[in-house]
């Protein structure tokens, strides 16, 4: 089936589109199994014309999407980028069908079999079992610092990011998202157990300002106990080492540091240690950032609520001890409080009108060439001269489409055939995902691939104008494990090269 959809020469729209849901269901393939002929089998192609596919892909993308050898493929950095940007669009289109030809609502869309989500807070492998079972969806989880993972979800690495930040969290992505609230998260001090404040309930950020802190980067680069000071109207300490949580963990384990903490992270527990409430009560708030075009609300609620009762439930498990303060009694009232709302509303959303039934009533990129051919051109006459093809063959092709969907996409009068109102509108809002789908850089690209050692990448240009063609990268190395976790995922599979600080898990389509 052809994938190229030609459109008129206007300056926001794409010259053509690459990719089909068939070659996203490929590229899926082959990120969660890592051989060449079972993620064909998997996608319905024999090994050797997926092999030409993937090659037609990388002519068509200008980007070398796969590295593979004989036996072996797997996702390049930027195979995995397109699939996520892929996959965002094909959703975009369904939700336009849901909204524009149904008009059944922006929320009718089926969830994603597999989410891929970025965290910075290591307590998201508890979740994983948690989600699969009463969510019903497997979690694909890569860890990184709060900015490296916003990094992600701007980036369209990912489709979802669970993070904390001093401020509100969407300022910090340049793309459209939606942020649920997970937590309003106190933080603590871990003092090593010979400090001379040790023995107090509560300390003072005042009486620790001289101390040798260690602390972590926030989703903008800023170091919390600086802005923690600031907050609280203080000069910050003059000795700060920012590191990562890793680092900062042992630091505070072998006493060379005092940190600050929260009852959502997993507390570094040592006997040399102590936890003292602050005086000041600085606060985090902990959030989950969703693409709404993948993503449905009623999902994303009930994530971001299973998110906020493993927070609640770890902390009174592992910190209980901190409930003898009423501060801390009170927080955790409210916080239970707030759940059950917002636990309620998610339940609430689940009333929703149905989605697609199934993957056969979904539109491709060839239902898309149609359709916008008689857009363009302004009667089925003219789209079908233009198509080479019949008027009779072309209306024929668009009734097939219409029984698929189980919806009306042409009127008939006496001044001939044209496409219904509201199928013009969802065109039209398709100007603007495909413009979307350019501005990621991802498509228009017309360099040719040249032929490459396997498992060897190159380096590009990310610019939404260029599609050059870089000198060959080193090689890339060794086999990765499989990112996806939860039952039923693939495992023993092959992953993508990880970016800076973090990794992959391509999720299906």
């Amino acid at each position: 089936m052809p994938s190229a959809i030609p459109v008129p020469s206007v300056p926001d729209r794409l010259t053509r589109l690459p990719l089909s849901r068939p070659d996203l269901r490929l590229l899926d393939a082959i990120g969660q199994c890592g051989d060449l002929a079972e993620a064909a089998r998997r996608a319905g192609l024999r090994a050797a014309a997926a092999e030409r596919r993937l090659d037609r892909l990388d002519q068509a993308t200008g980007l070398r999407l796969t590295l593979r050898d004989v036996r072996t493929a797997r996702l390049s950095t930027e195979g995995a980028r397109v699939l996520v940007a892929g996959r965002r669009f094909f959703r975009q289109v369904d939700q336009a069908v849901q909204t524009e030809i149904y008009g059944r609502g922006t929320e009718a869309l089926n969830a994603p079999r597999i989410l891929d989500i970025a965290t910075a807070e290591p307590l998201m492998e508890d979740l994983v079992e948690d989600a699969a079972d009463t969510l019903g969806i497997l979690l694909s989880v890569s860890h990184d610092t709060p900015l490296q993972v916003l990094r992600q979800l701007d980036g369209y690495r990912v489709d979802a990011a669970h993070t904390w930040g001093l401020d509100v969290l969407s300022h910090a992505v340049d793309r459209t998202v939606r942020t649920y609230d997970v937590l309003d998260d106190p933080l603590w001090v871990t003092l090593p157990v010979g400090h001379p404040l040790a023995g107090r309930d509560t300390v003072s950020l005042a009486d620790l300002r001289d101390e040798n802190w260690v602390s972590e980067a926030g989703p903008r680069g800023e170091v919390l106990v600086s802005r923690v000071y600031q907050s609280a109207g203080l000069t910050p300490p003059a000795r700060i080492q920012v590191a990562g949580a890793s680092v900062a963990r042992g630091m505070l384990r072998r006493g060379d540091a005092v940190g600050l903490g929260s009852p959502a992270c997993p507390a570094v527990f040592a006997p040399s240690l102590v936890r003292r409430s602050l005086r000041e009560r600085p606060r985090r708030a902990a959030g989950l950032l969703v693409d709404p075009a993948v993503v449905p609300r009623a999902l994303a609620q009930q994530l971001a609520a299973l998110l906020t009762d493993r927070c609640l439930s770890r902390f009174t498990e592992r910190h209980g001890d901190l409930l003898r303060d009423p501060w801390w009694a009170d927080w955790l009232r409210g916080q239970r409080a707030e759940l059950a709302r917002r636990t309620e509303d998610a339940v609430h959303s689940l009333r929703t009108p149905p989605a697609l039934p199934a993957e056969s009533a979904q539109i491709d990129v060839e239902d898309l060439h149609l359709l916008r051919a008689v857009a363009d051109h302004g009667s089925i006459n003219r789209a079908a001269a233009v198509l080479s093809i019949s008027q009779s063959a072309l209306t024929r092709r668009i009734h097939r489409l219409e029984l698929r969907l189980g919806a009306s996409l042409l009127v008939r009068s006496s001044r001939g055939t044209d496409l219904t109102a509201p199928t013009r509108q969802f065109l039209d809002r398709l100007t603007s995902f495909e413009a979307e789908l350019h501005a990621v850089g991802l498509t228009g690209q017309r360099d040719t691939v040249p032929a490459a050692e396997p498992g060897t990448t190159q380096r590009r240009a990310h610019r939404s104008s260029r599609g050059a063609v870089g000198r060959p990268g080193r090689a890339e190395r060794g086999a990765v494990r499989p990112a996806v976790a939860g039952r039923g995922c693939c495992r023993g599979g092959v992953r993508p090269p990880p970016p800076p600080g973090g990794h992959f898990a391509p999720s299906a389509t």
